[in-house]
């Protein structure tokens, strides 16, 4: 009976590690973030909090739109940057998800206007809430129009929120050689750690 009892405990014990062990890699709840089911705001690029399906978002410098240049991944809606601007622009998570993160992928392409010239992202997460952010992968340049899947694999614990960076490259109106256009970005999703 004693070993019964024993062998049992080390079933249950191993089925616990086992059930944590495979939450590992596992895409959070409510995402990806597809910036669907938000009321489309008409004054442009201001900063603005957004309601989305995974919790409140900061937009500055971006807003959600529907247009066809968006070329949304799913669902009618993306999320769109500034062009030619002078400082960074974001889209930012304003809540943590608690078990890390172990990949961020995101869908991204420059806006389908002829006229827009490529632009460049930065993948940016905080440990502490938002108060400091350190950059994770490498600058993205988004040479296409059609969407691209950027993939971020990371080792991250604990409470964890991202936002994306367009960087502020200047305008293209002062210098011609300046490539900072529109950049549209879709389902970002936030695997656990």
């Amino acid at each position: 009976m004693k070993n019964l009892k024993i062998k049992l405990m080390f079933l249950l014990v191993a089925a616990g590690l086992y059930s944590a062990k495979a939450q590992k890699g596992m895409l959070y709840p409510k995402f990806p973030e597809s910036f669907e089911g938000q009321e489309i705001k008409p004054d442009g690029y201001a900063k603005a909090t957004n309601e989305l399906t995974t919790g409140k978002w900061w937009f500055y410098g971006a807003r959600i739109d529907s247009f066809a240049n968006d070329h949304p991944t799913s669902g009618k809606n993306a999320a769109r940057f500034v062009g030619n601007n002078t400082k960074p622009a974001y889209v930012q998570m304003n809540f943590d998800l608690t078990d890390g993160a172990s990949k961020v992928i995101f869908w991204y392409s420059s806006y389908g206007a002829k006229a827009d010239k490529p632009g460049k992202l930065q993948l940016e997460y905080s440990v502490d809430g938002g108060k400091e952010w350190k950059n994770a992968g490498e600058e993205i340049e988004t040479k296409s129009k059609i969407k691209q899947a950027a993939t971020i694999n990371l080792d991250i614990k604990g409470n964890v929120r991202f936002r994306i960076q367009k960087l502020g490259l200047g305008s293209e109106k002062e210098d011609a050689a300046v490539s900072n256009g529109r950049v549209s970005l879709d389902d970002f999703s936030v695997y656990k750690n």
